[in-house]
């Protein structure tokens, strides 16, 4: 079996596995009736069919409605589910087929429930967070005991610098804004942006997600959406900016730098 092969294949069993992440995000408050329960149109409740529970292409067969009641379908499901497909490609392409990828997968499975159900609810499941958290630390010690990739006692340092800065500043803005700007929720979110990016990278994770916030927001002002009153979830801000600069981080500060002129 060729490259492409294996990308396509992976690609497919990152959208089924979306499509069960949307299901999670949608049962999480009622985790069991994952099991107990057929999919069913939110709407007409009408019971669906295998044809029409195929990731992401369902919806585009469907364009985009009901086939029984005719009526929307939430854009959740395929962004949900196109995202994570494309996640599975980006960490096969840099993992390959190792434990390092499959947790790191793991994580990001949580990591994407954690900003598509804050964005629905406008609330970060702790639960959530602190498995996120486990995960990530596992993932460290895996480095540290399976393929020597770090030195200990410097990247021990840059890890716990990393937690102080991206659990410690939103816990700084928590405080100052008493929960205005952003909520507690938030503060796990920080100390999983050091955990996976570690120091200086959570610097740049956390530059980009404060500027994407910020842009977002203003759009959303522009577009009267949103006042400057209105709350606007930061959590997929921060996860996206730890996504980007978890596999770009890298050569993102490269080229900034190049582009002023200092190498």
């Amino acid at each position: 079996m060729n490259s492409i092969s294996y990308y396509i294949l992976i690609v497919f069993f990152g959208l089924a596995v979306g499509s069960f992440l949307n299901v999670v995000i949608l049962r999480f408050d009622e985790l069991k009736t994952i099991w107990l329960s057929r999919s069913h149109c939110p709407k007409c409740k009408k019971e669906l069919r295998w044809r029409d529970l195929i990731p992401f292409f369902s919806y585009i067969f469907l364009w985009g409605k009901c086939r029984y009641c005719k009526k929307p379908i939430s854009y959740q499901y395929p962004v949900v589910e196109g995202f994570t497909g494309l996640i599975f490609a980006i960490i096969f392409w840099q993992y390959g087929f190792s434990w390092e990828g499959l947790i790191l997968a793991i994580i990001i499975c949580i990591m994407i429930v954690i900003a598509t159900y804050d964005l629905l609810h406008s609330e970060i499941p702790d639960t959530l967070s602190y498995l996120a958290i486990f995960f990530s630390l596992g993932l460290i010690f895996y480095r540290l005991g399976v393929n020597g990739h770090l030195n200990y006692s410097n990247d021990y340092i840059n890890y716990a610098q990393a937690i102080l800065i991206g659990g410690g500043f939103l816990g700084l803005l928590v405080l100052a804004s008493r929960e205005k700007w952003m909520g507690r929720g938030d503060i796990l979110l920080g100390v999983l942006m050091g955990l996976l990016l570690s120091f200086p990278n959570v610097l740049t994770g956390m530059f980009i997600a404060f500027v994407l916030g910020s842009i977002v927001g203003l759009i959303l002002i522009a577009a009267k959406y949103k006042t400057m009153k209105d709350a606007v979830p930061f959590g997929p801000f921060l996860i996206l900016g730890t996504l980007v600069a978890f596999f770009w981080g890298g050569d993102l500060v490269n080229l900034y730098f190049k582009y002023l002129g200092i190498y």
